[in-house]
């Protein structure tokens, strides 16, 4: 386990083995469960989840004092709202306005039945997909990244193509549902990301009609065949089953390309023979975008094929004591340089990873902001339905640095614009490579 996770600890607390939650770091925002719709709540069963919820935060948060929340007001004033709730939606959405108090990501409530990130996509089935990436660019959605192969790929849609709708959804009308809250930029474009992808997601055989606007100024339309998610199939815990992917290939210049959609056992699995098939490329990518974490502590079980001895990446600090994320030198060691993409999903985990990395200045980071949502957490059932995800531990870097609300800012930051898709079809993946081949030319 150690040398899978890069796990070291102190304290009294311990990580069994086979544990499915404890130190689960991936974000909810792409959750998707199939659970028994229940009936109307009464107002005794809403009492039930009510209090379930508010005494598993108080009993499971790290900081007994809940960083400084009066968790005993908050009940006062959010119970009546509960018991008034006109639907279960509603009350739901009040428990999450509850937890919304801590200003902590991975703390939400999953109401029973189908539920999506963005509540509008709510009852989309996200099991196909078309290979396109949908992120905002000058403000305006645009596809950022196509999976070769895919559907999109097949049918030509360009990257840098501005999208305009999704069947008969206007791709602006979903944008300025997102605008009438007001979030900060790097939270606008994390929420564009995950509405376009509920909506381009559905049934495997279904299909969508796209219509965009080329780099050219011309609209075209587009339908296309969803086709099933590729990937090994993974399920830990509550969470619903994730398609695990690893790629990598040698990129012109003699480049090593690798990605990873998740922090999940089939990675460590795969990752030396991937190491060994790109040891002698001149320097190395590790593309998190879109990684939305994991197990957390597998972020030290990476590290260790890039650093040579026994290093530190950051704390878990929990109620009753603390883990140490640390690298452990693993083989084959990849020695050349290093460079790690990041964006606005990249999440949890993959923060960590990124942010471990850097500070050890192993790693270069290219890319856009991360969103900074790096807590570990836990998934527990809630009576009547449904599920809660909370905050089990804190997390600092080794340089005492908290990502959490801030995320990891790139050294070679790349702020995309439609005009760049001209010249390259992934502009961050190209600044990445150049770097790489400056650095091997000295």
């Amino acid at each position: 386990m150690r040398l899978l996770l890069g796990l070291k600890r102190s304290g009294k607390r311990s990580l069994k083995r086979g544990s499915t939650h404890a130190f689960l770091a991936l974000t909810l925002a792409l959750t998707l469960l199939a659970c028994a719709p229940s009936q109307q709540l009464t107002e005794q069963q809403r009492v039930e989840v009510f209090q379930f919820v508010w005494e598993e935060v108080r009993r499971s948060h790290y900081d007994p004092k809940l960083g400084g929340v009066d968790w005993d007001a908050v009940r006062e004033a959010y119970l009546p709202k509960a018991r008034a709730a006109e639907s279960d939606a509603a009350f739901y959405a009040v428990l999450n306005q509850m937890l919304g108090e801590l200003k902590q990501s991975h703390f939400g409530v999953i109401p029973p039945g189908a539920f999506v990130a963005q509540e509008e996509a709510r009852q989309r089935v996200s099991d196909g997909e078309v290979g396109i990436t949908v992120q905002l660019v000058e403000g305006k959605p645009v596809v950022v990244r196509v999976r070769n192969g895919s559907p999109a790929a097949r049918m030509g849609i360009p990257p840098g193509a501005e999208l305009l709708a999704i069947d008969d959804m206007p791709a602006d009308a979903i944008v300025q549902r997102i605008r009438a809250r007001n979030l900060p930029e790097v939270e606008e474009r994390f929420e564009a990301y995950l509405a376009f992808r509920a909506y381009l997601s559905g049934r495997v055989g279904s299909t969508v009609v796209l219509r965009y606007r080329d780099l050219d100024g011309i609209e075209r339309t587009a339908t296309l065949l969803r086709e099933a998610t590729p990937g090994e199939r993974v399920r830990i815990g509550f969470l619903p089953e994730l398609r695990v992917r690893i790629e990598s290939r040698i990129l012109p210049g003699n480049i090593g390309y690798l990605a990873f959609n998740a922090f999940m056992p089939p990675v460590m699995r795969e990752l030396p023979d991937r190491l060994r098939e790109l040891r002698d490329t001149r320097g190395l990518i590790i593309d998190l975008r879109e990684n939305p974490g994991g197990i957390g502590l597998m972020a030290g079980g990476v590290a260790g094929y890039l650093l040579p001895r026994e290093t530190p990446l950051g704390i878990m600090r929990l109620r009753d004591g603390t883990f140490g994320i640390v690298a452990y030198p693993q083989q084959p060691q990849y020695t050349k340089p290093v460079v790690v993409l990041v964006d606005e999903f990249t999440v949890s985990t993959a923060e960590i990873l990124a942010a471990g990395l850097q500070e050890t200045k192993r790693a270069v980071i290219v890319g856009r902001p991360t969103p900074g949502k790096a807590l570990p957490s836990k998934i527990v059932a809630l009576p009547h339905g449904g599920y809660l995800q909370c905050v089990l531990a804190d997390y600092e870097t080794a340089g005492k640095r908290r990502i959490e609300g801030i995320g990891v800012q790139p050294d070679i930051p790349v702020d995309l614009t439609r005009e760049a898709f001209r010249t390259a079809r992934d502009p961050i993946l190209q600044r990445a490579v150049e770097y790489l081949l400056r650095q091997s030319a000295r």
